[in-house]
């Protein structure tokens, strides 16, 4: 469909035309010397000149000189044998090297030149209009490759690249931008039930697990797509708008697809932007760790603090998380933020008080940092901090993604001292299984049922039924967002163990070693 000629067929083409080019002046020359010595008896001269000339045995030569021609002709042939051997090498070699230039060499897919060749033709051809452009991110694939190394990382791309070929249809165009980035253009589609319909196949194909040599591995996919019926919109532009439309569909952090809208381009600017200033801000050092206080809510004593990332931006002012981790995953920049922050950490909780343990929240995509645990104890020796002061927080969605490696990530951190919370606990996707087969220390109640706390019973029935089960299980519970006496007088009741929230103290650039006047001892 969206083919050109091959170097082969150029080639050959070329080769005919010189062919008729040389045969035609040879026939030309030919047949004009055939005439000249025809008009001036050219064979009687030359017998009247040979019959003159007996002892120069003109004969014998002219006889040479016949034979000759079929000698040349019998040379030209193998000659040419040879030529062409030469030409068909050459052609091959060509052909090759374009192959090279427009496909990409692991998964012989077209690449990113193949393809924007393809989409200018495309978006200026009426014939191939309407058409819909899709953008493919693969979800965990950095996940796995760090996890099972480089190679497996390979054989997953040639899997996903086979498996896409094998579900978008004939009238299709499949390449690989790069990296996870695959890009499929849908010939003459119609907006509508059709094609939703097909984007949903194509979602659907990356559901299986891959059979890879490492074992088989789970991902997804994020697709953002753009639907194309005019000539208003450049090649360029109909990427960005499947590329805003693929960043929309990442944030709902699940597989599926996403049709581009109007304003989703400003999104990704604007994504585009903050990820720029952020590795930056890394860099630079300007990302700093807030400390909130955990209380113990029996007596009300500061046990410890969480550790909240802010940014700092250079007219003074903080950037909170929220607008930023998500970019930070994203970008492959997670990691980075987390090490540098707990670098902060440690260093400030080795002047605290020994008995004072910290918090810092781990991103499910560390989850495939093959080096997570040797690199927090490096920090924490490095820094002359004990493990078992720091506790790790996983949210609930991180058990979802890969239960067996968020198991093993959780035996290792408990084998070296280290504790372990499970955040958010009631706003995620783990059963009651989870808790069982994970070594948990805490359950960290989510802030939004305490919000409700004085108004719904069911939020009450819910924090007292969570504490219950924790408590039977041998865990800790903590509950965020405590901002009232009346919400942490109900959490005491229902033996809630620790506390966290704006009553006991908002997140500071340092903590408050002052404890002989506590604010948790004004609750309790």
């Amino acid at each position: 469909m969206y083919r050109e000629r091959s170097v082969r067929e150029q080639s050959r083409a070329r080769l005919k035309r010189t062919i008729w080019r040389d045969a035609l002046i040879i026939f030309g020359v030919f047949t004009g010397l055939l005439a000249f010595f025809i008009s001036v008896q050219a064979f009687e001269h030359v017998v009247n000149f040979s019959d003159g000339h007996e002892s120069w045995e003109l004969d014998e030569i002219l006889t040479a000189i016949m034979v000759l021609p079929v000698a040349m002709a019998i040379f030209s042939l193998r000659r040419l044998r040879e030529v062409h051997a030469e030409l068909e090498g050459r052609i091959e070699a060509e052909e090759q090297a374009q192959a090279m230039a427009m496909h990409d060499p692991l998964t012989g897919l077209p690449n990113r030149r193949n393809f924007n060749r393809v989409l200018d033709h495309a978006i200026t051809d009426a014939d191939e209009r309407p058409l819909a452009l899709l953008l493919i991110d693969l979800n965990r694939f950095k996940a796995i490759n760090d996890l099972h190394g480089h190679r497996a990382g390979d054989d997953l791309l040639i899997a996903a690249a086979s498996r896409l070929a094998e579900h978008i249809g004939p009238l299709a165009f499949v390449g690989r931008l790069g990296g996870d980035e695959f890009v499929v253009l849908l010939k003459d589609v119609r907006e509508g039930d059709a094609l939703i319909a097909r984007l949903e196949k194509i979602s659907a194909c990356f559901d299986p697990p891959f059979q890879l040599a490492a074992g088989p591995v789970s991902v997804g996919a994020s697709i953002g797509v753009t639907y194309v019926d005019t000539l208003d919109l450049s090649a360029d532009a109909v990427l960005s708008q499947a590329d805003a439309a693929m960043y929309e569909c990442k944030q709902q952090r699940g597989n599926g697809f996403r049709l581009f809208e109007a304003g989703m381009e400003t999104v990704a600017i604007h994504r585009a932007e903050i990820e720029a200033e952020l590795r930056d801000a890394l860099r630079s050092g300007r990302i700093e760790p807030f400390y909130q206080p955990l209380v113990r809510l029996e007596d009300g004593r500061i046990i410890g603090y969480e550790v909240l990332a802010r940014w700092r931006l250079d007219d003074g002012s903080l950037r909170m998380p929220d607008d930023f981790i998500a970019v930070a995953e994203e970008a492959g920049l997670i990691s980075n933020l987390f090490y540098a922050l707990l670098e902060r950490a440690a260093a400030d909780v080795r002047q605290w008080p020994a008995d004072l343990i910290f918090a810092v929240n781990l991103s499910p995509v560390q989850f495939g940092d093959a080096w997570l645990i040797e690199r927090v104890l490096q920090i924490l020796t490095e820094a002359g901090v004990a493990p078992g002061r720091l506790e790790i927080e996983i949210t609930e969605n991180a058990l979802v993604t890969d239960i067996e490696l968020a198991c093993d990530i959780i035996r290792r951190f408990k084998r070296q001292g280290i504790k372990i919370a499970l955040d958010d606990f009631g706003t995620g996707y783990s059963s009651l299984r989870h808790l069982g087969e994970l070594e948990f220390d805490k359950l960290k109640i989510d802030r939004s049922f305490i919000a409700n706390l004085q108004s719904s019973e069911s939020s009450r029935t819910i924090v007292r039924t969570i504490t219950a089960m924790a408590h039977n299980l041998g865990l800790q519970v903590t509950v965020e967002g405590i901002e009232n006496a009346e919400s942490a007088r109900s959490v005491i009741d229902f033996g809630c163990d620790i506390g966290q929230g704006y009553l006991y103290g908002r997140p500071a650039s340092e903590a408050r070693l002052d404890r002989d006047d506590e604010p948790g001892e004004r609750v309790a």
